[in-house]
């Protein structure tokens, strides 16, 4: 159900120009319900009135997000699926990003990477792919070093522990 939730408001937001303002609404509504667990559990609690729900809202996002925005955050609270926002956004989300040749593209290493190694990691990608690319990064220790990338389904792992772990294996074979 929150796929189609998250379907529909992209649909809307296409239609009417302002899907690139309601990306950014839903990225921070996310966030903060992500940040803030018991805030969908109060808006989704049977014991509050669904008119104390909208005023909450209301006071919380009016004149702050979008008014679709808004009204949808309306809608998720009245069937109680504010606990789903997360869901729909990614639906939202992965709608967007195709129709505006957008890859997603997750890559851990061991330590953050550097500003300048990103850009030029964003910039190889951007030419590989044809399109525009959004790092989702993510370290790790247990990377020892190099990086692993992954997008659509596809994994490059160019870390230190595989290389090493292949090379244990070859060493074994031989």
């Amino acid at each position: 159900m929150a796929k189609k939730y998250g379907a529909a408001l992209y649909s809307l937001a296409k239609e009417e120009g302002a899907a690139e303002d309601i990306m950014r609404d839903m990225k921070s509504v996310t966030a903060l319900f992500e940040e803030n667990s018991g805030y969908a559990k109060i808006l989704d609690s049977p014991r509050i009135k669904k008119g104390e729900i909208t005023d909450i809202l209301t006071h919380d996002f009016s004149g702050r997000v979008h008014i679709y925005t808004l009204n949808f955050l309306r809608l998720l609270c009245e069937k109680r699926m504010a606990h789903r926002i997360g869901e729909c956004f990614k639906e939202y989300e992965s709608r967007y990003n195709a129709d505006n040749n957008i890859r997603i593209v997750k890559v851990t290493t061991a330590k953050p990477l550097s500003k300048p190694n990103e850009d030029k990691l964003i910039k190889k990608l951007e030419m590989k792919t044809g399109g525009r690319v959004v790092l989702k990064k993510r370290t790790d220790e247990k990377c020892l070093g190099g990086i692993i990338i992954e997008t659509d389904g596809v994994r490059i792992d160019m870390g230190i522990k595989t290389e090493l772990e292949n090379l244990k294996k070859e060493l074994i074979q031989n």
